[in-house]
Formats: structure tokens, sequence, C-alpha cells
């Protein structure tokens, strides 16, 4: 199954990539082609609801096909939408208006404000591309922190937390373990999508907030005051923002945090499993036992940007 995909433009790498991961999680198999933000996804299967899981993915539709002639491609969309009472087509202003007027001389209905066929024209290394629009549920803007329940002004933006969880090719039914989880933004997301969380922190106020946070939104999780550098649990995936530039931590401190984290995650996954983590984009972690599976800078705020490690567990301890 083919798909058309609009990228965001807020980074340059971490779209694909969290694609590439998302895939990689489901396992599919697939191929795919970029120009600009437009992305032609080829997908083994019929199931499109991993789409649904993705954060820098902004728009989709499934493919109907493509042409240099827009009136071939018309018929190659008649063919697929023929029975519909009414359409709408979405894309550059002039291939809108004339695929449409080629469409409603073919006995096509046009109907703006709710049509039973959304159809998505892009232009794709010098072809005319159409596709059928596929509802993707975007609600981060009522997820933001100050939303919650429990507030910490730290806490991340939904979107890049969804992010993070993709980016550790989580598969479905994965347990998830924040390990630094704070008021609970990267479980949420998580959790909304189906994977069982875990949560640890040792501050008991943060581990309450996070509890009452996962329970606004339905979410049921294992989360617990516990230090990152001694808990024990064996999950799937770790994805975490651990604590950085705080009063109480000195630079050393948080470096010596790192430091014992990364080592002391060997012991919470099994070989082959991943951790996604977001660090400073001057600090380099010692990726010994691990492989490297990608970085991403994201810049935070005018002063602060900071680096995604995507690292894959190569130990097995158990």
């Amino acid at each position: 199954m083919k798909h058309i995909l609009r990228i965001s433009g807020e980074h340059e790498r971490l779209p694909t990539a969290e694609l590439e991961a998302v895939l990689e999680g489901e396992m599919l198999e697939w191929s795919f082609e970029v120009e600009g933000r437009t992305v032609v996804l080829d997908v083994v299967g019929e199931d499109p609801r991993f789409l649904q899981r993705l954060a820098y993915t902004l728009k989709a539709a499934e493919y109907l096909g493509e042409s240099d002639s827009l009136e071939e491609l018309a018929g190659e969309v008649y063919d697929e939408i023929g029975d519909v009472n009414s359409f709408r087509v979405r894309g550059p202003p002039d291939v809108q208006v004339k695929f449409g007027e080629i469409l409603h001389k073919m006995g096509l209905s046009v109907d703006l404000s709710n049509p039973e066929a959304d159809i998505v024209m892009v232009e794709f290394r010098g072809r005319h591309l159409a596709g059928l629009k596929t509802p993707l549920d975007r609600e981060y803007e009522k997820r933001r922190p100050q939303h919650r329940p429990y507030f910490h002004p730290t806490s991340m933006h939904p979107k890049l937390a969804r992010a993070l969880v993709n980016l550790a090719r989580v598969r479905p039914g994965d347990t998830v373990l924040d390990p630094f989880c704070g008021t609970g933004g990267i479980l949420i997301e998580a959790g909304l999508m189906g994977l069982k969380v875990a949560g640890w922190d040792v501050d008991r106020r943060m581990v309450a907030g996070c509890r009452r946070n996962l329970r606004e939104y339905g979410i049921e999780g294992e989360v617990i005051s516990e230090d990152a550098l001694t808990g024990s649990k064996v999950v799937d995936a770790i994805v975490t923002d651990p604590p950085y530039g705080r009063a109480s931590y000195t630079t050393d401190e948080v470096t010596g945090l790192y430091d014992g984290f990364i080592r002391r995650a060997h012991r919470l996954l099994e070989a082959g499993s991943h951790i996604s983590i977001v660090m400073p984009a001057t600090y380099e972690p010692n990726t010994e036992g691990y492989e490297i599976v990608g970085s991403h800078d994201v810049r935070m705020h005018k002063s602060l940007t900071r680096r995604i490690w995507v690292l894959k567990n190569l130990r097995d301890f158990f």
C-alpha cells in the first residue's frame, strides 16, 4: 500500500528518522522516496494505523495514482472513487481548479465543506500525484504540560515526547520505561499509543504528579520512587529526558548522572532493544556496548540546543 506524506519542516532529519523507526518497530517491509517535505511511502500491508503514531508527519493520503497528465490522472482517480457522492480537491491552486473541473465533467459533485472523498494533489519529481486524505489525530496542543492536572515548567512538548518514544523502535505491546519520568509527558504519549508504561523518579512529588497526570488520560502504569542508577526492571525500551541545568545539580553531578545511567541501562534492556535519550548537545556519552542508531540536535529555545541519542543495546546480561 502506498501513502503520500507531508512531513514537518521543524527539523531537517528528525521526521524521516521517526518514520523509519516506526516502520521498523511495526516490523513492516517498506521503502520511501523524499523530495522536500513530501514522502512517497510504499509499505507491504493494508493497515494504515501506524500513521497515527507519527509526530512529525503532518498530513497523509492513500496513494491513488500519478501521471504527467492531469487528464490521465483524473481517469485513474475516477476508477478508484467513481462511486462517491461528492469530492473536494486540495493542492496547488491551479492544479486544484483544473483537476476539480475534470472530475466534475466526469459526473462527480463538488462539496467544499463536507466531501465524501477528500483528494490531495502534490507535485513530486515533476509528476502529479493524487491521494485520498487519511485523517490523522493531532491533539498535541491540548496535551501541553500546562493543561495537565500536575504541571512543572521543565516538561517536554507532547509532539517531541511522542517522537522520542517512536525513535526507540517500540513494538505493539512493548513496555517503555522512563527512569526520570518527572510529570509523565513521555509516558502519556507512550500510553496513548497503546504501550505499557513504567516510570521512576527520585522526587516523590513528581511521582505523585505523574500518577495523577496518567490517570487524567486513562493510562495505567507502574510509577514509583526509584533511583535510575540503582533501580532494576527489564523493559523493552527506555525513553527519557534526564534532568539538566537545575539548581540542585552541579555540572559534574549531571555528567556523572548521565555516565552512570548509560552504564546502568545495559542491565535494564535485553540485547537489541533501544534507548532514546535527550542530553545536552555538548555531552558525548560513552557508547561502549551500544550501537549509535542516530543523533538529532533539537533547539528547545533561543539559548538551548539539546541532542537526542538513539542507542541500541548490544550487551545481554540475562
